[in-house]
């Protein structure tokens, strides 16, 4: 894993939400891969009331499993906060990290 730029990131960040935001619910959720992020990944999202969940994989990921492990991911929010919210993920970042590494 290699580090970037703060600026690199926030570009990354813009892009990712500029292209799924914009596309509705009965579009897949998956996404070629983009000009910042490369050739060889690709989008694979899940939206959730006001939550986006994003993930960027290379092309020998499975979408599907990718799509399942985003589900189990909010599952196990769901039991830590009751209707999770960004709020819960901004302020209880840890009990976000402590759930999803012992789900996994």
């Amino acid at each position: 894993m290699y580090s970037q730029t703060e600026e690199t990131q926030q570009k990354l960040i813009r892009e990712c939400f500029q292209l799924v935001s914009k596309r509705t619910e009965i579009m897949c959720n998956f996404l070629e891969g983009g000009e910042v992020w490369g050739k060889d990944t690709k989008l694979v999202y899940r939206h959730y009331a006001t939550l986006y969940f994003i993930f960027c994989v290379d092309s020998s990921e499975s979408e599907l499993g990718i799509l399942d492990l985003i589900h189990i991911f909010v599952e196990t929010l769901d039991k830590s906060f009751e209707n999770v919210c960004e709020l819960d993920l901004i302020f209880h970042m840890d009990k976000v990290l402590c759930r999803f590494l012992h789900a996994f």
